[in-house]
Order: C-alpha cells, then structure tokens, then sequence
C-alpha cells in the first residue's frame, strides 16, 4: 500500500510532534486532590471550631477558599489541555472538578447529621478522583463524560445511603438507651404543666440521680427567642450530702454568695454573673425529691446575652411543676428524640 510522504516545510524541517496531555491529567489526578484537600482540611477545622463559638468567620473562609481553588484548577487544566490540542478540553476539568465537590460534600456530611463517621478530605477527593479518572478513560471521545460523572455522583449516593442509615440507627440506640434510663431512674421525674412551653430535650443517669428536660417556648416571639429552661430533678437527700442545705445551695443564707429569696414553697435564687443573668427556682415538688428549673440565655459571637431576660415569674413557673404520671416521661423521651 502506497503511502504520501510526510509534509515538511519549504525549508526542510519536519514539525514537532504534538505534546501528550495525558502526563499533567496524571498530575493533576495524583497530587491536585491530596494537595488541595489536605489545605482546605486545615481551613475546614478553623471553620468548624469557629461554629461552635458563633463565629461564622472561617466558614465563609473556606466557602470562599474552596471556590478559588476547584474553581481555579479547572480552568488552569482546561487551559493546558487547549494548549496540548486535547479533543473536548473542558471534559476532564468538569470531572475532576465533581470529584473535588463530592468529597468535599461527603467529609462535611457526616458532621451535618451527626454521625460517628470521620472521612478525611484529602483522601475523599483522591478517591473520587480516581473513580472519575478511572471510568472516564474507558469511554470514547463522545462518550466518556457522562458515565463518569454518572460513577461519582452514584458512589456520593450510595455514600450518604450508608451514612443515614447510621444516622437512624444511632438515633434508635440513643432513644432505646434515654427510655432505659427513664425507667430505670430511682426517682420520680419532675415535669413543667403549663402551656406555651414544650420539652425539646431529656437525660437521665441513674448513677449521677439526676434527669433534666428542657424546654423551650411553643411559639417564640423576638423577645424569648432562644430563651430556655431545663428542669432538673434530684432527690433531696443528694442534695444535703453536698454539704448545702437542700434548696439552698450556694446561697448567702448557707455561706455562699448567691442572693436567695424564699416564696413558700419556692427558693428563687439568682445565679446571674458578668456574661448575663441567670436564675433558678428550686422546691421539693413531691416528697423526698427537689427540682430546680434553671434559665437558659441565647449568646452572640461575643458570649454576650443576644437578648435582654424576658419578663417571666419564676415563682409560677416553679408552681407549675409536677411529679410526671406514669408512663409521660417515657413518652417525653421518645417525642424529644423523634
């Protein structure tokens, strides 16, 4: 078979051959996800500890870093794939790309549902990565980027699939344990009866003999919006053998520094310090057993009260309270834990 002779220009030089775009795909692939997830882990562990202390700050940060960065690598590969006459430059980017979200997604996931899960950044975005890679060399030219972006977008949900099925499985083995503790505890369990305050929260330890609940209000308005109130109960001989007087702990009246006020029944002493204040009405709300419902203030970035203390009765919320009838504590138990 007759082949033409290869053109060369009018001055005899053959012209170089085309550079390969499959060595800086490699790259990128091999040192791009672990490089820039293992950066963005680090802003990633500022952002959260910043949450936890009202400070949204480095989660915008890393909103920000994490734009630049996906955002920048690929349109620096898609530039030197251009440069290297790569049929359909802007494929491999996309795909990478995807991968780098999906892990980012799925090392954030976790935390967002509170599951014991721990998945690290880098290797989140290096597996995904090589998963997209992987399926998207065995495609043609036509067809590649579909099936690829299709096997990383599967395994991100056949991923969170796993996680929400522990997520409801530790939930289940939280509330199983919360009733167990309920039923187990040696005393009986206070409970706040009166309307407009619903509980939202509940523990028991039969070790430490005490159970809380909280409440919060049914229909908050701005002026008790994060306000809360969590109902402790605990038997009155526990009490004294802290070396307080029962009802009276940390009162002037005892020795201690806190101005107590006697209302029946009802000891309201206040508890309030520099960051707000702070106050709990304790009485022995059947025989043998105190409760002590304590005030709960919302906070800003700066620990600061974001509210000024509503204009509430402890007193009659004190009164309000009741030993729980028989089988309502379990049945608060499963409602605060859905």
């Amino acid at each position: 078979m007759n082949t033409s002779p290869e053109q060369t220009p009018d001055d005899g030089t053959v012209p170089p051959a085309p550079k390969s775009a499959e060595g800086p795909k490699f790259w990128f692939v091999s040192v791009y996800p672990l490089a820039a997830g293992t950066a963005l882990w680090v802003l990633g562990f500022f952002a959260l500890f910043g949450l936890l202390y009202n400070d949204p700050s480095y989660a915008v940060l890393f909103v920000l870093g994490t734009a630049v960065v996906v955002g920048g690598a690929h349109f620096w590969l898609q530039w030197i794939l251009e440069g290297r006459d790569e049929p359909r430059p802007r494929q491999f980017p996309a795909v990478l790309s995807t991968a780098m979200v999906a892990g980012i997604f799925m090392s954030v996931f976790p935390i967002s549902v509170n599951v014991d899960v721990f998945i690290p950044l880098p290797l989140a975005c290096s597996g995904f990565a090589l998963l997209g890679t992987f399926v998207f060399s065995l495609g043609t030219e036509r067809n590649r980027l579909v099936p690829a972006l299709a096997a990383v977008l599967g395994a991100v949900l056949l991923l969170v699939g796993v996680i929400w099925w522990l997520h409801e499985r530790e939930q289940e083995e939280r509330r199983e344990e919360l009733l167990q503790d309920v039923s187990d505890f040696p005393h009986e369990i206070a409970v706040l009866d009166l309307p407009g305050w619903e509980p939202t929260s509940m523990w028991a330890s039969r070790d430490l003999g005490t159970a809380s609940i909280g409440y919060e209000p049914v229909d908050p308005s701005p002026e008790i919006d994060g306000f809360v109130l969590t109902l402790q109960s605990e038997s009155m001989e526990d009490l004294a053998e802290t070396g307080w007087t029962p009802l009276h702990s940390q009162c002037e009246s005892d020795g201690g520094d806190k101005p107590c006020e006697e209302h029946g029944d009802v000891v309201v002493a206040d508890m309030s310090r520099n960051t707000g204040e702070r106050f709990e009405a304790r009485t022995e709300f059947t025989d043998g057993v105190a409760a002590n419902l304590m005030t709960g203030m919302p906070t800003d970035e700066n620990d600061e009260p974001a509210i000024d203390f509503p204009d509430i009765d402890m007193v009659e919320l004190a009164e309000n309270v009741r030993p729980a009838e028989p089988g309502e504590a379990e049945e608060i138990a499963s409602t605060v834990m859905g």
